[in-house]
């Protein structure tokens, strides 16, 4: 035999084994199911058996309290009247005047206290209130007290009846005299007696426990007839017609049968009761069985699903270890690959953004994510238009399918400035070549962009020192020069006063060349003099006082807001100069009339933040990146060095500058350096 057929041979070998193993576990599982059925059927039934006995056990119970309750009620009602017959047949041998029988009825809470002789004569009366109408009460009550005085045998008659108007009860409690010569007749409002002996009567009870969820019936039954019952139910056997019902009535326990009653599935349990005021009888409840069935039929219905779903789920096992070593591998394999995709993704040093058809963002690395400032799991499944920088990225033209440059610059603006960004767009097709989306590139550039303005800007200043250095050492000395022969012409005492006026005119033209190249050799400092620190605050503030004086100044309001306490090892000198230059430049940028620069001045985080604010008309968007180049200016008699010198002492500094402009709110150029 070939292995092949070895092969086919264990295969089938193994396939008949499986087919054997699945058949006994579907016989083991019905026949489980059918014993679990059966044995919840009959477990179901015998608890609701005896939840139906003890229901009928406390009914039993209750009923023979409430009897006894009533019997109790009635007993102490007599006692109170009997007391009270009793308390005045002591007292004046039953004469008493109608005030005084009212005050009695009053004390005793008793509605009317009426006094007869033998003779059928009211000797006295009285009423607790003006309104009990007496003449009616006498009426009423009259032949019973006659009946009463005739019958030898009775001591006393309590009753009670009903009046003329819904709702009027009246109780009667008439009593003979010991000497049988008077009869004293005492009468209440019986409502409260009537409602408290029907609250706890065996018919309120039975109406109270038939409510419960599930009672068909309850009802009491003699061998004469039904006593009560909480609804009607038909007819019903009598119980010597009844061999359930007579077995029962000599029974010691509950019993319980299953009938059918006007269609439903009932069942009745059966205890017998006896008592002085119903006699023996039978207390019979049903309980209804549609919800034990309907259960019953829901269990069976899960019984079976179970089965089928445990069986189900044995051959799926069998066929799940057949290939989890396959999946496990394959699982394996995806998650490493899914690994490295994610790592390469995070670690591509530019942002990626992926998209669908209907501009739902699909995927976004980190670096995209920190580019635009968005959360992680803010961005996934949204839409790319509901961003306000959606009109960065071309996604609109390139799934549409218009012409855009392989490569574009856009600029994204941020609450610290600008970022410069090169973005770069790509469709995306699924196996089927069909367009499935837009993927983009995203490059953030900008510090490419500061590098090189800033080195741009060295560059000139390196040009600038140098041809500060160059002219610094060609002209000092005439200047020098110039000064002391200056000075030699003034100080000769017999010179003419045109010669004085000719001396001081070269006096203050070789002062201001020397300012001239003073401002020149700035340029061309690496770094001013730190030699230890001093308090900046108080420096600027007296640069400011300085500076409200300078006749240019003139219309201008400078405000300040300076720190205390802030200080730093800088030079004065270079201070004095950076505050100067900005102050000036605010001062020329503001309208002549209305016009104010405001200086502040803080330390915030170990930092010196100072800015110098105008409310001009700002500084043209295009020309914005230019103001701190050497040389360029844009006002007629400037030399375009100011901010370039500010410049260069915030580098030396180690500091940052920024620059805040708007047509309608003015400048506001914001340094800050460590201190």
């Amino acid at each position: 035999m070939s292995q092949s057929d070895k092969a086919r041979s264990v295969g089938a070998g193994r396939t008949r084994f499986i087919l054997l193993v699945v058949i006994l576990l579907g016989i083991l599982l019905f026949i489980l199911t059918y014993i679990g059925i059966q044995k919840s059927r009959s477990d179901s039934l015998e608890l609701l058996r005896q939840q139906g006995v003890a229901l009928i056990e406390s009914l039993t119970l209750s009923a023979d309290n409430a009897i006894k309750a009533n019997s109790f009620f009635d007993l102490l009602v007599q006692a109170k009247f009997s007391d009270l017959a009793g308390f005045l047949e002591a007292n004046n041998g039953l004469v008493f005047s109608r005030p005084e029988l009212s005050d009695f009825a009053s004390a005793y809470g008793v509605d009317a206290i009426l006094i007869y002789d033998n003779k059928l004569n009211l000797k006295s009366s009285g009423a607790a209130n003006g309104f009990t109408d007496l003449g009616r009460i006498h009426r009423l009550i009259l032949p019973e007290v006659e009946a009463l005085l005739g019958d030898s045998s009775a001591g006393f008659s309590f009753q009670i009846n009903e009046g003329d108007f819904p709702g009027d009860v009246s109780l009667y409690y008439l009593s003979k005299s010991t000497d049988n010569n008077y009869v004293v007749a005492i009468v209440s409002d019986a409502l409260f007696y009537t409602n408290a002996k029907k609250d706890i009567g065996i018919g309120y009870l039975v109406q109270n426990i038939a409510r419960e969820v599930g009672v068909e019936y309850i009802l009491f039954q003699t061998t004469e007839a039904i006593v009560f019952s909480s609804r009607k139910i038909g007819p019903i056997l009598k119980i010597e017609k009844d061999p359930f019902l007579t077995k029962a009535l000599e029974a010691d326990t509950v019993l319980s049968r299953e009938y059918v009653l006007n269609g439903r599935k009932i069942m009745e349990l059966v205890n017998r009761f006896s008592s002085d005021e119903y006699g023996e009888g039978l207390f019979r409840i049903g309980v209804s069985l549609d919800k034990y069935y309907d259960i019953i039929a829901g269990y069976n219905r899960q019984m079976i699903i179970l089965s089928i779903v445990i069986f189900a789920v044995f051959v799926f096992a069998v066929l799940y270890l057949t290939g989890r070593q396959k999946r496990t591998y394959l699982d394996r394999s995806f998650k490493q690959m899914k690994s490295l995709s994610e790592k390469v993704f995070d670690s591509i040093n530019a942002g990626l953004v992926a998209i669908d058809n209907d501009g739902t963002i699909q995927m976004a690395n980190r670096q995209f994510l920190d580019i635009f400032g968005i959360r992680q799991e803010d961005i996934i499944g949204t839409e790319w238009n509901l961003y306000p920088c959606r009109g960065i990225i071309p996604f609109e033209e390139t799934l549409s399918g218009s012409a855009v440059p392989e490569e574009i610059e856009s600029t994204l603006e941020i609450p610290d400035g600008k970022k410069h960004l090169l973005v770069n767009t790509s469709r995306l097709y699924d196996f089927k070549n069909r367009l499935t989306g837009v993927v983009a590139v995203v490059y953030d550039y900008t510090a490419v962009k500061e590098l090189e303005a800033v080195a741009r800007r060295k560059e000139r200043l390196t040009e600038l020192g140098d041809l500060a250095a160059g002219v610094a050492h060609e002209i000092r000395n005439p200047l020098n020069a110039i000064s002391i022969a200056a000075q030699r012409l003034m100080s000769e005492q017999e010179s003419a006063e045109e010669s004085q006026s000719f001396a001081r005119q070269i006096k203050s033209e070789a002062n201001r060349l020397n300012d001239i190249v003073t401002r020149f050799l700035f340029m061309a400092r690496g770094k001013g003099n730190t030699e230890k620190k001093k308090d900046i605050g108080k420096i600027i503030e007296g640069i400011i006082e300085l500076l409200k004086l300078d006749p240019e100044s003139a219309g201008i309001e400078i405000k300040s807001e300076i720190g205390r306490d802030v200080f730093a090892a800088v030079s004065e000198d270079r201070i004095k100069q950076m505050v100067i230059n900005l102050v000036r430049n605010g001062i020329e940028a503001c309208p002549v009339k209305g016009g104010i620069v405001t200086v502040r001045l803080k330390a915030d985080d170990n930092r010196a933040r100072l800015s110098v604010a105008d409310n001009g008309q700002g500084i043209p968007e295009n020309i914005k990146e230019k103001i701190f180049a050497p040389y360029f200016t844009t006002k007629d008699k400037g030399t375009g060095l100011g901010l370039s010198i500010v410049h260069q002492i915030v580098e030396e500094l180690k500091g940052e500058i920024a620059v805040e402009s708007s047509h309608d709110a003015g400048t506001e150029i914001k340094i800050n350096f460590p201190i």
